[in-house]
């Protein structure tokens, strides 16, 4: 029973803030602009000083572990080559939309307040780091994914450009590897700086899950509940035990463990949908995914942190 409860106190603050965002966004005190705005100030200011003031603090050694990030990466790229040969038959606006919707993961607006009130700030260097591998991994795998069924051959060379310029400006790419660089010289973020980081960084948790909340629109899941559901299954479920059972193979410490798995276990991001918009993908399904893993993610999240508690 004790257990029980530890796992509602660190999952339902998360859904209850999500729920608070999607009642505000539903009665338009928080309208779509307002949302754009929290949205970017989450993910070009408050995650990006959250991430680099926690790998700042963290030995490079610590952070850096190439067997996790092989492991998340390699699960990444199989499982997406897998629902995509399997859709072959499919439209080519929906057979990369179901591909990334698979595998890619809200680690940001969802994963990172999910690991901070389970486990605390000492994960966040580790965190971090597998966060900017993985932006790399999966905007790479977007590319291919929604713009291959649209062609006979390779993505063009603009495509790619584009795709590189988006990795040299990404600000949480460039928060990871500037707070690794700091780390590796071995110098202490100034006091005042330090300060102003966390305060800065303390507002992304809670900013990420209220923005989530008041994205959410029911109505665009109502015509694609059965694809939905079985991206949710995959995304929440196969996706999260396939690198689960990699960790395991290579002898992964139990907490790094832990951490990894509840990120990878969070449901679709939601930039999916952004991007299936502007490379001709379905993007009524791409929302329907986004929105049915983010609901069925308050079961499987609290699954996973259950098998944790109980498996020790």
């Amino acid at each position: 029973m004790a257990e029980l409860l530890e796992i509602l106190d660190i999952v339902l603050p998360v859904f209850i803030v999500i729920g608070i965002g999607f009642v505000l966004g539903r009665t338009r005190f928080v309208d779509d602009r307002a949302r754009s705005s929290f949205s970017w100030l989450v993910f070009h200011v408050a995650a990006p000083a959250l991430l680099f003031r926690s790998t700042a603090r963290t030995p490079v050694h610590e952070a850096f572990n190439l067997e996790i990030l092989a492991v998340t990466g390699g699960v990444s790229i199989l499982l997406a080559a897998l629902v995509y040969l399997a859709t072959t038959r499919i439209d080519p606006a929906r057979r990369g939309v179901l591909s990334q919707g698979a595998h890619r993961s809200n680690m940001v607006f969802f994963g990172l307040p999910v690991i901070l009130y389970a486990f605390g700030e000492e994960v966040l260097g580790p965190a971090a780091v597998l966060i900017g591998f993985m932006v790399v991994v999966y905007n790479l795998l977007a590319v291919l994914v929604l713009v291959l069924p649209h062609r006979s051959g390779n993505p063009g060379g603009g495509i790619w450009a584009t795709t590189a310029l988006e990795f040299a400006r990404n600000p949480l790419i460039l928060a990871c590897g500037g707070g690794l660089l700091l780390s590796a010289t071995g110098i202490d973020l100034p006091l005042p700086v330090d300060c102003a980081l966390e305060l800065v960084g303390h507002i992304a948790a809670p900013l990420a899950l209220f923005t989530v909340g008041a994205g959410l629109d029911f109505r665009r899941l109502r015509a694609e509940v059965k694809p939905a559901a079985a991206v949710s299954a995959l995304k929440l479920l196969i996706y999260p035990a396939l690198i689960y059972a990699g960790l395991h193979l290579v002898g992964a410490g139990k907490t790094e463990l832990q951490v990894t798995v509840l990120i990878m276990a969070s449901p679709t991001a939601v930039v999916s949908y952004i991007m299936a918009r502007e490379m001709k993908g379905d993007e009524q399904l791409a929302a329907a995914i986004v929105i049915g893993t983010t609901l069925a993610s308050l079961v499987t999240t609290s699954a996973w942190l259950a098998l944790f508690r109980f498996t020790g």
